[in-house]
């Protein structure tokens, strides 16, 4: 038989020429607490692989997540190869009340029952839903930035995390873990064909060094494919795919410890900083009064018509493609004491990013805001865990961070820009062409917690879980701006025409300096789980949770200036700590021998002090329209409450179901001086009856929309529904000198979000994304052992355009109703071989 697969292998090779490919790629990380990987099994041993029994590690322990009294979702390493989910938005397809919206490597977010907590580009900010990769926690959202191949699993934690699993956070985490090196050599290359002229390649090799004690890994992976977006100005491709990672592992087992090492490398090069345009701005104000539009605008104070109102069809001026870097290492050392397990993870991060946006869209050179960020992220935890199995289960440890954070923010200014921003035709264009206004904002953290937690098993039905962290932090923040260009002047920096077209273009300031500000926390996290389980089938469970995070340090702090340009205040330059407040109420099933799964949580959670994008109003540009600045600061109270549930079912053998949903209800409590949106801020000449344009307005009892500054739109329901069967077809190749058995697989699965608002609450214009389905599909076939599979799948079958709204058209800036970077209808096929 080893000589007909050799043979089919030889065959199969040289019909599609991947004996000649050599990179493919990954993203790496690291795991703990796995196995090593086993021989390959033996046909006989295959049976229902399509859905495998995963592990969970949400409490540092090896648990079935049916026995663990939390609301976990996990999505194993044979889905993730099947259905190809290999970046964080595509798991939103298997996870209720999961949201990533991944669409730059500055401004991602995670989002948990509708909190993702500062999206929208806050670099001096921690995200709500923490992201841990193999026991190390990433802080900056931009390592969110990544397609996570080679993966054992991804779980989804929901509540604060902090009593055990790295750093604080307020509404959940993420945690992803990826295959050990494995002591049975083995190599696997998958490739992928898709439509946009997507090629993806990936090259996994692992195997011993010497034998029984050092193992080692490599993946390799890359991926390329046009945009579908063109750009008219120069046909550039937007939204394309231009990215590659590589990761090597080292794995060392002594007599009584386990050392992993890892370094990773990813690189991004894409042309993926966009978000389009649709219509133009609002006509009345709510008021009533006429409303000056974006076309007229652009009409008066260039002399330029409007080219397309469609945002697949863009006129993007001097679009560069967006630099990305990460490079990480890290290492795990577990060793026993006794019947005790004492573990050490140090780990090392740095991300890059070297943005070159727009100067305009509609062939217009007006200006281009961008951000270069770095940050150095330096982790160290020690933990020492009992065995599992015991009456009282315990883990100890302690957490240290370090992180710094350079966040170089400027505005280039373009041979537009003196007209549009002076609001007049004939001024002078070197006012502002060639200048720019930059900010060099800086935040920096230092963090250490004493964690434990600790479960009581009473009886054979009752146990209790409990646990604390005491979190020492100091975050240190600054904010420094200036103009920078080419003087007009020998006597002058520059002249007071350019320092004055600098300050009507950014609202009032020019130069500023923060200064160096700190503020020193003590948090306590706190977590109280009991749970019952009534018979084998039956488990019901209660938590109450306390989580917390210190202030976030806005590294765009501004001074605060009047209508006369008058200074009034500095925006905060770190803000209030949040404190999370978090009830769950479950029950976890499992009836007919484990053939069907069902599970249930309601939940409660109060934030205060919540962290968020907020903005000010208290400035007017020289129409009389108050000028939109942007900080961090913080919301008095949200509430988010709602119902999930998740299941499988499998009627008959090979064939599962498998269903989840989720009702939620996320508003404001308290947050009583919002911004209004844009159709509120009429300038002083469109007053009625003498009544100026409110600067701020109440959102208390309103439900959170994407129509608010750093929030993204919250579906009230959504739900997913899938399957995935084999069938076992025999030795269908036996002719073609394959003598094997092998298996047709079919998948499918919708994930469904009800009607949503994307304008915030009191906009008069509102605006809905309305329900819609994302559908994916494959099928194909495969060998029981493993060796081979081909695949033909689809993705986003019926072509669904998820819009976002952040507000409604501003006509002093741009139409602003934009669309996230969801792909349209993609499909194609992959092959995998196991190469040996």
């Amino acid at each position: 038989m080893a000589s007909n697969a050799l043979a089919f292998r030889r065959r199969l090779l040289s019909s599609v020429g991947l004996a000649s490919v050599a990179l493919a790629g990954g993203i790496a990380l690291s795991s703990t607490g796995q196995a090593l990987a086993e021989d390959k099994p033996k046909p006989s041993d295959v049976q229902d692989t399509q859905v495998e029994e995963v592990k969970v590690t949400a409490r540092k322990r090896e648990e079935k997540v049916q026995d663990v009294p939390l609301p976990i979702s996990v999505v194993g390493a044979k889905t993730q190869e099947r259905e190809r989910l290999e970046r964080l938005q595509d798991f939103a397809q298997k996870v209720p009340n999961f949201v990533p919206s991944i669409t730059n490597p500055r401004t991602s977010a995670m989002s948990i029952r509708g909190i993702s907590g500062i999206s929208g580009g806050a670099d001096g900010s921690e995200s709500a839903v923490g992201l841990i990769v193999d026991n190390v926690f990433y802080t900056h959202v931009g390592f969110q930035w990544a397609d996570f191949v080679d993966l054992q699993s991804l779980e989804v934690v929901r509540g604060p995390q902090g009593t055990l699993l790295g750093k604080n956070t307020t509404v959940g985490a993420v945690v992803i873990r990826t295959q050990l090196p494995s002591f049975a050599r083995s190599a696997t290359s998958e490739t992928t064909f898709g439509n946009y002229d997507r090629v993806t390649q990936k090259l996994n090799v692992t195997g011993p060094i010497i034998d029984d004690k050092l193992a080692y890994r490599v993946t390799l992976y890359y991926d390329r494919g046009n945009g579908w977006i063109n750009n008219q100005f120069n046909s550039q491709q937007l939204l394309d795919n231009n990215r590659w990672g590589v990761r090597g592992q080292l794995y060392y087992v002594g007599d009584n410890f386990t050392d992993r090492f890892i370094f990773d490398r990813l690189r991004s090069d894409e042309y993926n900083n966009y978000g389009g345009v649709w219509g133009n701005s609002f006509p009345f104000y709510a008021n009533g009064a006429p409303a000056r539009t974006y076309a007229q605008n652009l009409a008066s104070r260039l002399r330029m018509p409007i080219l397309t109102y469609s945002p697949y069809q863009p006129y993007l001026t001097r679009l560069g493609k967006l630099d990305q870097r990460t490079t990480g290492a890290s290492n795990e050392l577990n060793y026993q004491l006794g019947d005790n397990t004492l573990t050490a993870v140090s780990a090392w991060r740095e991300f890059i990013l070297h943005p070159n946006n727009a100067m305009g869209n509609q062939l217009t050179d007006i200006s281009s805001n961008a951000y270069d960020v770095t940050v150095d992220q330096y982790s160290h935890e020690t933990r020492l865990a009992s065995p599992a199995g015991q009456e009282l289960e315990w883990t100890i440890g302690n957490y240290n961070l370090y992180e710094r954070i350079f966040s170089y923010n400027h505005v280039d200014y373009g041979s537009d820009a003196s007209q549009w921003f002076a609001n007049n035709f004939n001024a002078n264009p070197l006012n502002l062409w060639g200048l720019s206004y930059r900010n060099d904002g800086k935040a920096r953290t230092f963090s250490t917690a004493a964690f434990g937690q600790a479960t009581w098993h009473i009886d054979e039905q009752w146990a209790v879980t409990a646990g604390l962290r005491d979190t020492y932090e100091i975050r240190e923040g600054s904010n420094f701006g200036w103009i920078q260009g080419i003087p007009n002047s020998t006597s002058l920096p520059f002249t007071m025409q350019q320092i004055n077209a600098v300050s009507q273009a950014t609202g009032g300031t020019t130069y500023f300096d923060t200064g160096g500000q700190s503020q020193a926390v003590n948090s306590l996290s706190g977590l109280f789980n009991p749970s019952y389980r009534y018979n084998e089938n039956i488990m019901a469970y209660g938590s109450a949770a306390r989580g917390e995070k210190s202030g976030a340090v806005n590294t765009q702090a501004l001074p605060i200036l009047n209508s006369r340009g008058q200074f009034l205040a500095w925006q905060p330059v770190i803000t209030k700590p949040e404190v999370s407040w978090d009830y769950e109420l479950g029950l976890k099933t499992n009836w007919l021998e484990d053939k069907l799964i069902l599970n249930g949580n309601f939940y409660w959670n109060d934030i205060f002090d919540f962290q968020s994008v907020l903005v000010n109003t208290d400035y007017a540009d020289v129409t009389g329209v108050p000028i939109r600045k942007n900080f961090l600061g913080n919301i008095g109270h949200v509430r988010l409450r709602g119902f999930e549930f998740d299941g499988r079912w499998s009627p008959i053998d090979r064939l599962w179901f498998t269903f989840s949903g989720a009702y939620t209800n996320a508003q404001y409590v308290d947050y009583a001086k919002a911004a209004p949106p844009n159709e509120w801020l009429w300038p002083a000449s469109a007053n009625v009856n003498g009544v100026n344009a409110p600067l701020y307005m109440s959102l208390s009892g309103h439900s959170i929309t994407g129509g608010v500054a750093g929030n993204n739109p919250v579906a009230p329901v959504s739900a997913n529904v899938g399957f995935n069967h084999e069938y076992p077809l025999g030795a269908a190749f036996r002719e073609y000198g394959y003598t094997g058995p092998v298996s047709l697989f079919s998948y499918s699965n919708a994930a469904w979000s009800a009607k949503t608002q994307l304008s915030a609450p009191n906009s008069i214009y509102p605006l809905y994304m309305p329900s819609y389905a994302i559908w994916n599909a494959g099928v194909g076939l495969k060998t029981d052992d493993d060796t081979y599979s081909f695949n033909l799948f689809v993705r986003n079958l019926l072509d669904e355009r998820i819009i976002i709204a952040q507000n409604v058209g501003n006509p002093t800036t741009a139409p602003s109703l934009t669309f996230s970077a969801n792909n349209p209808r993609t499909f194609g096929a992959t092959l995998r071989i196991k190469l040996y």
